[in-house]
C-alpha cells in the first residue's frame, strides 16, 4: 500500500454503515466516502485525521449512506459525486427504509465529471470509478489501485454481496458486476465493503467462483 494514502472507517448510523476516510499525507488532501449519518462522527474523525476533504464521493444512493450528505458537504463546502443512474433514487421522496431511516430533504445537488475534478483538484489520489450496476442502477467502486484497496460499497461483503430486491435492484446485473469487474483485480487487493468488516478480492473469488 501506498506510505502516503490512508484509510479508516467509521461506522455510522443504526445499520453501521462504513463511512470512509481516504487521504494523503503528504498533501493532507482526502475525500469522504458514504457519509451515511452522524456527521459529528464523521467531522470528528477527519479533524483526528487532520486532512482537508476535497469531496463526498457516494458509492449508490440508498438512504441509509446519504443521510450525512448535506451536513457534511455545507460543514466542508465541497461537491457531491454520484453515478448519474442513481440521481433519480437519490432525490426520491421513497428513499427510505420506514420506520427507521425516513427520506432525506434538501440534499446537495450532484457534481458533474468527477474525472475531471480530481484530475485538477486532487492529483495526488489516484482512484478508478468502477460502475458496478446491481444493487442500484449506479452503484460504483472507488478502486485506489496504486494503494491496493478498493471500496465496494454494497455491491460486495465479506462472504457476501449486495441485495437485489429493492428498487432498482437487478441480480444478473449484480452478478456480471462481480465476475467482470470485480473478480478480475488482483487477489491481494483489499475490499472494504459498505457494510461489516473487510475483505480481499482473492478470499472472495473462492466464494464466487461459480458466478
Amino acid at each position: 500500500m501506498s506510505s502516503k494514502l490512508k484509510i479508516k472507517s467509521v461506522a455510522v448510523g443504526p445499520i453501521a454503515v462504513n463511512c470512509y476516510l481516504v487521504w494523503n499525507t503528504g498533501s493532507n488532501h482526502g475525500y469522504i466516502i458514504d457519509p451515511g449519518d452522524e456527521p459529528t462522527k464523521i467531522t470528528r474523525a477527519v479533524s483526528a485525521a487532520k486532512f482537508t476533504p476535497k469531496a463526498i464521493l457516494l458509492t449508490h444512493a440508498h438512504v441509509d449512506h446519504i443521510r450525512a450528505v448535506g451536513a457534511i458537504a455545507t460543514k466542508y463546502k465541497i461537491p457531491v459525486f454520484l453515478n448519474a443512474s442513481d440521481k433519480v433514487l437519490y432525490y426520491s421522496p421513497d428513499n427510505a427504509l420506514l420506520p427507521w431511516l425516513p427520506a432525506v430533504e434538501n440534499l446537495p445537488p450532484i457534481a458533474d465529471d468527477f474525472v475531471d475534478f480530481a484530475s485538477e483538484e486532487v492529483k495526488d489520489i489516484e482512484v478508478q470509478v468502477i460502475h458496478t450496476p446491481g444493487h442500484t442502477p449506479g452503484g460504483v467502486c472507488y478502486y485506489f489501485h496504486s494503494a491496493g484497496f478498493i471500496l465496494t460499497g454494497d455491491t460486495l461483503f465479506k462472504g457476501s454481496c449486495g441485495r437485489t430486491d429493492l428498487p432498482g435492484g437487478d441480480e444478473d446485473d449484480l452478478r456480471q458486476s462481480i465476475r467482470y469487474s470485480l473478480m478480475t483485480l488482483p487477489d491481494e487487493t483489499i475490499v472494504y465493503p459498505g457494510h461489516h468488516d473487510e475483505t480481499t478480492i482473492g478470499a472472495e473469488k473462492r466464494l464466487y467462483i461459480a458466478i
